[in-house]
């Protein structure tokens, strides 16, 4: 009996000593980390973070994307001084440039510093040739309208020129004071001096947004450009004189040793003190516009009142772009008041220069004539024979001068300056158009 109550008592022993072991397990499985595996997992997460911080660092900025300045004035009105960007330098290794796009590059080589911001307009292998205000691309004229103002220096691509396989056409949108493809000290930009493409501009905060060159705007530009004919009629403004003349000379035609002044001063309303430059380019602009909504295609040979070009280079710049038309914008002036009326002045059969476009000429001038005093009520003094303009005997295509009334007449000059008159103006010589194009 007593060796059996021993036996339970020790099974009683090791039924209680069970749950003990057990314990003692447990918590050597949940015994903390050895300080060296602590040392080891604090480096290992060093190491990540050290990682990360090179990528952002270092790889990002150099392969992926990078924040840029955008440093003067060359890209207003779409891009201010000192705008901040963010380029995407990841997508042209696996894509090409595309037209509008707004690239970095650098124009004098990646070993120097110097960076440039600009629009891509011409791709490779196409032609470029820029003449007056127009651009043209294989022939063709590209619809776009980043261009803050009119050009009037067309460069080195006031030729055809062509481009190479890996070589881009850029301008900037401020072109009167862009250093661009026009110039040779930038020329062409090949693929190789590409940095990557604006995408967003992240400073100032109120701009904040991506760039319009990737938006539909563009691509709706483009899409509009392929789609061109030659159908649509074109149509040449000049709006007589500028800020300033030019009193060199020039000779009044081809070939001619008689001389005249390059660019003369033009009037000056009597009550309005308007200059005739500035009414003369603001009926431009407005003729431009109402053309423009019936399908023509309209070629600016200036935008802007500070420019200098001559009356020879005006008409060649007309010969050049495509045009069907020429149509030069003038207001009249007399030494008396009281002269009043409108009227539209054509080259004779008889000039030496232009005498085979005289009879196009004169319908021309009469369709325009007759329209434009019907729309505004301003009085018709008629046609008038001129052959001593040299603006109008360099033209190679039918040409008219209009004569849009007198500003020394006041009534006249006050009437001209309402911009419900103006609007009368460019109506009436687009209506004038319409039916010379029996449209």
């Amino acid at each position: 009996m007593m060796e059996q109550n021993q036996d339970q008592t020790n099974e009683v022993e090791q039924e209680e000593n069970c749950p003990v072991e057990e314990n003692t397990q447990d918590k050597d499985n949940t015994k903390k980390p050895s300080r060296a595996q602590r040392i080891r997992s604090a480096i290992f997460e060093l190491l990540v973070y050290v990682a990360i911080i090179v990528v952002c660092v270092m790889v990002v900025p150099r392969y992926v994307i990078q924040r840029t300045i955008v440093d003067g004035t060359s890209m207003e009105a779409t891009l201010q001084d000192q705008d901040n960007l963010l380029v995407d330098k990841l997508s042209y290794r696996f894509s090409d440039p595309k037209r509008f796009d707004v690239i970095v590059f650098y124009p004098y080589g990646r070993e120097n510093e110097d960076y440039y911001i600009k629009r891509v307009i011409g791709l490779p292998g196409e032609t470029i040739q820029i003449v007056g205000d127009t651009i043209y691309i294989d022939g063709k004229v590209l619809k776009e309208s980043y261009g803050k103002d009119a050009m009037t220096e067309s460069g080195i691509a006031s030729e055809p020129l062509k481009l190479g396989k890996d070589e881009y056409f850029v301008l900037g949108d401020n072109r009167e004071v862009s250093e661009d493809s026009r110039y040779e000290e930038v020329g062409p930009v090949s693929r190789d001096k590409i940095e990557g493409r604006a995408v967003l501009r992240i400073y100032p905060l109120n701009k904040f947004g991506t760039l319009r060159s990737q938006g539909n705007k563009a691509k709706a530009a483009e899409r509009s450009s392929d789609a061109d004919t030659d159908d649509a009629k074109v149509v040449a403004i000049d709006a007589g004189h500028q800020s300033r003349g030019n009193s060199s000379t020039e000779p009044v035609g081809p070939g001619s040793s008689v001389r005249k002044a390059k660019v003369a001063g033009g009037a000056t309303g009597v009550s309005s003190h308007v200059p005739e430059y500035k009414i003369n380019l603001s009926v431009a602009k407005k003729l431009r516009k109402e053309l423009e909504l019936r399908g023509y295609k309209v070629v600016m040979i200036r935008t802007k009142n500070n420019v200098n070009i001559s009356n020879k280079q005006r008409a060649q710049i007309a010969n050049k772009s495509g045009a069907d038309i020429y149509v030069r914008i003038h207001a009249d002036s007399s030494a008396s008041s009281s002269v009043r009326g409108a009227s539209a002045l054509y080259p004779s059969t008889k000039n030496r220069y232009v005498g085979k476009l005289s009879a196009k000429s004169k319908k021309l001038s009469q369709y325009m004539l007759n329209s434009y005093c019907k729309k505004t009520g301003i009085r018709s003094r008629g046609l008038s024979l001129r052959d001593d303009l040299t603006g109008t005997n360099w033209s190679k295509i039918p040409v008219t001068l209009i004569e849009m009334g007198f500003l020394s007449n006041p009534t006249e000059d006050r009437y001209m300056q309402k911009k419900s008159t103006q609007n009368k103006m460019a109506k009436g010589m687009a209506d004038g158009i319409d039916k010379y194009f029996n449209r």
